[in-house]
């Protein structure tokens, strides 16, 4: 009788280790994977609020329908990215950085086409910063979740990247 008890007691421990290491690969929370939910939480945040306005105030309409794109797109992304971080432990920040405050700030004094060209800059200069910290999680995050979600959302921002691109132009 101890033999089988020793012998499943020695099981349960070798299975017990191999999912501890199997978390410590893939659920552990390191800088990268923090630095990044607070960085896109933050943009998302940010491109919401600059969204609304675009959609209400832009002067052309390829500007109203691409901020309305960014109000949709990017609260779906923040809604998963507030379930990823809730089953991760991970905290998001509740407001923008004072740089897309002071961009808010900028955006409600302007009207017509100097509205609509520093709207779609501003959205050239994030999405290409935001490319930039979804590559660097998808290469350096150690959290699956978070990985996946940076993998899942990746072509959506190199997207609006385009579409602010081809914006840019025609302003």
């Amino acid at each position: 009788m101890k033999k089988i008890s020793l012998t499943g007691t020695l099981a349960l421990v070798i299975l017990l280790s191999c999912n501890k290491n199997d978390n410590n690969n893939n659920n552990d929370i390191n800088s990268t994977d923090q630095n990044f939910a607070s960085q896109v939480a933050i943009g998302n945040k940010a491109e919401i609020m600059a969204g609304q306005l675009a959609a209400t105030k832009g002067s052309n309409a390829g500007v109203r329908e691409f901020g309305q794109m960014m109000v949709t797109e990017h609260g779906q992304a923040q809604a998963d990215l507030q379930n990823v971080a809730s089953g991760t432990g991970i905290t998001l920040p509740d407001s923008v950085d004072a740089e897309h405050r002071a961009l808010m700030v900028r955006l409600d004094t302007l009207t017509g086409r100097s509205f609509d060209t520093v709207y779609i800059n501003s959205q050239l200069k994030d999405h290409q910063k935001t490319v930039s910290i979804f590559q660097t999680e998808i290469s350096n995050g150690n959290n699956s979740s978070v990985r996946n979600y940076a993998n899942t959302y990746l072509p959506h921002i190199q997207m609006h990247l385009q579409k602010a691109d081809s914006l840019s132009k025609v302003l």
